[in-house]
């Protein structure tokens, strides 16, 4: 478990309290400031509303750094950081701030307390889902709704029976998708031995093409930081090709010998790609892989071998696939402020095994002074609290 460094918790009736340090409020002070250090005050503060917003509610409690005998407001960067974690203008749905002195506070509502149909939002609040997929010749990340409807759509997916002709298929055949990348222009270029320096590809960029061209000498640094993301887009979308070593205008450079060897350059591949999350909600067989072959091709310039053209071909995935596990955080008084795993948090997103014993906290909007109610649910989406269900009570609104 991946515990905050800079957040500390204190839990206090009636509300979890973050304590975030020192921080520059107000947005004329804030734009004088080092641009590095004013980001990392903003994601800290933005770690701390969404792991407040995602357990129930609470306090952040900054330190001004700078002194104003004046009120002054959060500054621009901030309100925009917080209107981004909750993707809505309407940010007093959730947040409201207070100025004493020179203490600053944000006062949050729980995410379970949105006005919004509940089945039309995430079910938790998140910085980033780590989904990509593609759209035409790029790749994009899923904010939190598209990730939502993503991992529902696959979800609902396995739920029709395979000899249901009105059900979408649980997971594409494997023959299907060997077909179809086999007939992509790409795939000729993907089996030869040798190419050409300088060689004109016959084919461009496309949802299923991607080329990468890099002029720097750390290319397994580079590679580590640019697959993740291309190999998740293209195994949530139809599948693809990764070209490293082809600029955008179809022209084969690869990436010099002097620089890389042909057996680094499958390692990096090999060991990134088996450091992606996955998750399943059907029983494949093929548990946490992502299927995927790599090819390594010599690159020859007026008859010497000048560099290699790696290419990696990756098959549709049947569930989902992660750059990396999802930024989202919780807070608990015993672990503090903690990020959740991808298990966790697609679990906690689209509630996949509603039947699973747990615990929901119903907590009441401003002020955070709140009645919580605990209850367990049994085999169902959601069982309104009755005195059979209630199991505890605190009407003094301390934990």
């Amino acid at each position: 478990m991946e515990t905050h460094p800079s957040l500390e918790v204190k839990g206090s009736c009636p509300d979890l309290t973050i304590y975030a340090g020192e921080v520059t409020i107000g947005e004329e002070d804030r734009n004088k400031m080092d641009p590095k250090k004013r980001k990392l005050e903003k994601t800290r503060i933005t770690e701390a509303a969404c792991a407040l917003l995602n357990s129930g509610g609470g306090l952040i409690a900054l330190q001004m750094t700078n002194k104003s005998e004046h009120p002054v407001e959060m500054g621009q960067d901030l309100e925009k950081s917080l209107r981004e974690l909750i993707m809505s203008s309407n940010i007093q749905a959730f947040f409201e701030t207070k100025q004493q002195e020179d203490k600053f506070y944000i006062f949050i509502k729980s995410w379970s307390c949105n006005p919004e149909d509940g089945s039309t939002k995430p079910r938790i609040c998140s910085l980033g889902s780590s989904l990509y997929c593609r759209s035409l010749t790029s790749k994009v990340a899923m904010d939190s709704r598209e990730a939502f409807e993503f991992l529902k759509d696959k979800k609902a997916s396995i739920k029709y029976s395979p000899t249901d002709d009105r059900a979408p298929p649980t997971k594409i055949p494997r023959a299907t998708c060997q077909n179809s990348l086999e007939s992509n222009p790409a795939f000729e270029i993907f089996q030869s031995k040798k190419l050409e320096y300088g060689q004109r590809l016959l084919f461009s960029e496309s949802p299923s093409i991607e080329f990468k061209q890099f002029s720097t000498k750390h290319v397994q640094e580079y590679m580590k930081n640019i697959i993740p993301e291309y190999i998740s887009a293209f195994a949530n979308t139809q599948g693809g090709y990764l070209f490293i070593g082809v600029d955008d205008k179809s022209i084969i450079l690869g990436c010099p010998k002097d620089n890389v060897d042909r057996d680094s350059l499958k390692t990096v591949v090999n060991e990134t790609i088996s450091k992606l999350p996955v998750f399943h909600f059907c029983s494949s067989k093929d548990k946490d892989k992502v299927s995927y072959e790599t090819r390594v091709i010599d690159v020859f310039q007026e008859g010497n071998l000048y560099g290699y053209l790696c290419v990696i071909k990756v098959e549709p995935f049947c569930c989902a696939v992660f750059s990396e596990a999802p930024v989202s955080w919780m807070v608990d008084k015993e672990k503090g402020v903690y990020r959740l795993n991808t298990e966790e948090w697609v679990h906690m997103m689209v509630d996949v095994d509603p039947g699973k014993r747990r615990e929901v906290f119903l907590l009441c909007p401003f002020p955070l002074l709140r009645a919580s109610v605990s209850f367990t649910l049994w085999k169902s989406e959601f069982i309104t609290p009755t005195e059979n269900h209630t199991e505890e009570v605190d009407k003094s609104g301390c934990n």
